[in-house]
């Protein structure tokens, strides 16, 4: 099948986040013994997505909670065209929009479907030497700006990578549990956002964009049945984060064009 031929890593993830086409309680993972059959490679597959995804969302998920309070002085020059965005205190709660169904469909009601803005994070800069920066797609589209290229806001293609893994878990749940036709599902576990090279890409992103935020938050002991027991969930705990809010608009009012959804 077409879908499955063989790209450079790159070339997937590319075609995925660019592409202009849309769709629409975590199982707990057994870790007992293995049988023969948690050897099969679907078991496997969806169980390290599942653990991997939980692992990331606990991360990169929160709600805002309270108003702004420090501007980001300290920013490169490559990225000082975001130095009006402030940090402001967020506590991580739990969200019934992403823990109640998280491998529910990609559909346009879904609501990480909305977790990018229109343009999908892809913004115009006019000129980019102003900000030390190249390698942007060179955009041609307005004489008034010839060097105008497009860049990519890094917050929201790690978004796409999370979805994309989201949708790779949803899809190996569906194939381990066979309530879909094995033939469809052959084909969707070969589409271009989930196929396992975008995905083995999104790991090694996801696992330096972490690293290089470094939320340094002290998060809490759980607390179970009244009992506080060993272990974290991160909930209830205090963060210092960029206004997302801000980043959405800024990305918004900047598109280099309309594509909507986060895959």
């Amino acid at each position: 099948m077409a879908c499955l031929q063989h790209q450079s890593d790159e070339d997937v993830e590319s075609a995925s986040f660019l592409r202009g086409g849309q769709k629409e309680t975590l199982t707990e993972i057994d870790l007992r013994a293995p049988t023969q059959q948690a050897h099969s490679p679907w078991r496997l597959s969806y169980h390290l997505y599942a653990y991997m995804l939980a692992a990331l969302v606990s991360f990169l998920l929160g709600r805002y909670s309270s108003p702004s309070y420090a501007k980001d002085e300290n920013l490169p020059i490559s990225q000082s065209m975001l130095s009006h965005v402030h940090h402001k205190p967020v506590t991580f709660q739990p969200s019934p929009l992403y823990n109640d169904d998280p491998f529910g469909p990609d559909s346009l009601s879904s609501p990480w479907h909305n977790l990018t803005p229109p343009g999908k994070g892809h913004i115009r800069v006019a000129n980019p030497l102003a900000f030390n920066i190249s390698g942007g797609y060179p955009l041609n589209d307005d004489p008034s700006h010839p060097s105008a290229e497009e860049y990519t806001v890094s917050v929201f293609h790690q978004l796409h990578c999370l979805a994309a893994i989201k949708s790779k878990t949803a899809r190996l749940q569906d194939w381990y549990s066979g309530e879909n036709d094995k033939e469809y599902l052959q084909f969707a576990l070969g589409e271009e956002h989930v196929r396992d090279e975008h995905i083995y890409h999104c790991f090694d992103y996801l696992r330096q964009a972490i690293m290089c935020a470094g939320d340094t938050a002290l998060e809490r002991a759980r607390v179970v049945n009244g009992r506080v027991v060993r272990g974290v969930d991160g909930w209830g705990a205090d963060h210092w984060c960029r206004d997302w809010d801000a980043i959405w608009k800024w990305a918004e009012e900047n598109r280099t064009g309309d594509l909507k959804g986060v895959d």
